[in-house]
């Protein structure tokens, strides 16, 4: 079973304008709510090519019942923790460029008995457990290092996909797989985004499984990506798709990641199943995952090479 955190879920809501004014007005066009946040993404995304999975992580006030009315429409199994507060609202706008502009709210706050009673939740978790996303106020930077190294203890898979402080904590645990976007590596290592090459960022993802990692993706946006393991890398461009926004693009592949996990498929089909659900999800609006019969389309037009 594949369960999934998402420490600050939202309710996400995607619009769109000709033109985005600043200091001035704006008409949106086209807007939509959907349960949000990494992980609840991932769920449905898994959910869309009919894995299930089970999301936990926090809850709160009326946004947090539309999440859950939500999920429970979608089928998706789900286990929150209610908290106090009201879960965030996340307004994404893209305009006719297709450049998307985000305004996130911060969450609310978390209380060390809330960060108990979650993990007491996730005693229960088997199989493969999905961190991602950043965490609320009140939560401290080593939480998914701790909840990594508890998962491991218990023989749990762990799939790691943060950023900042909690990927530098997390890491340290050495989760099975961890999905670094190419800015995200840049940052750590604090290099250059642009001096990063092929050969370099392979070089760093080796560095990051020092800690027990065993597989490395790096998303590199319209540049592809890379699966990186400790004897062999896998370059793979981006597939060219009708377009539609890459909001919930990293969440598909995470998603990918979690069912090659549970169904023991090896680095190609891997990177193939995680390739296309990523495209699938720039094809949609707002942060729908595609349906199986695109994704399953789009597997066949994914290609990679040995780097």
């Amino acid at each position: 079973m594949i369960t999934t955190v998402t420490f600050n879920p939202a309710v996400d809501k995607t619009a769109q304008v000709e033109t985005l004014v600043t200091g001035g007005l704006n008409r949106l066009q086209n807007v939509r709510q959907d349960a949000g946040g990494k992980g609840i993404n991932v769920s449905k995304t898994l959910k869309a090519i009919g894995v299930p999975s089970r999301a936990t992580g926090f809850l709160a006030g009326n946004a947090g019942q539309f999440i859950r009315e939500r999920l429970t429409d979608l089928g998706i199994a789900h286990d929150f923790v209610e908290i106090r507060g009201n879960t965030r609202t996340n307004l994404k706008v893209l305009d006719a460029a297709m450049t998307l502009t985000e305004l996130n709210e911060a969450g609310p706050a978390c209380s060390a008995d809330d960060i108990r009673r979650l993990e007491e939740t996730l005693a229960a978790a088997e199989g493969i457990l999905v961190l991602s996303g950043n965490v609320g106020p009140g939560v401290p930077e080593d939480i998914y290092r701790r909840l990594t190294e508890t998962a491991q203890r218990r023989g749990l898979q762990v799939i790691l996909d943060a950023d900042g402080g909690l990927f530098r904590e997390g890491i340290q645990a050495g989760p099975d797989v961890i999905k670094p976007n190419r800015f995200e590596l840049s940052q750590y290592f604090g290099m250059p985004e642009e001096t990063l090459d092929t050969d370099t960022m392979i070089s760093l993802a080796r560095q990051l499984m020092e800690a027990g990692t065993r597989l490395v993706v790096i998303s590199m946006g319209e540049d592809g990506s890379l699966f990186v393991t400790a004897d062999r890398a896998l370059v793979l461009p981006a597939l060219k798709i009708p377009f539609q926004s890459a909001v919930g693009a990293g969440d598909a592949m995470v998603a990918g990641l979690a069912c090659s996990l549970e169904q023991g498929l090896d680095l190609e089909q891997t990177a193939v199943l995680a390739v296309a659900l990523s495209a699938g999800a720039c094809m949609t609006e707002g942060t729908q995952p595609a349906d199986a019969v695109t994704v399953e389309d789009l597997k066949v037009r994914v290609t990679w090479e040995e780097a």
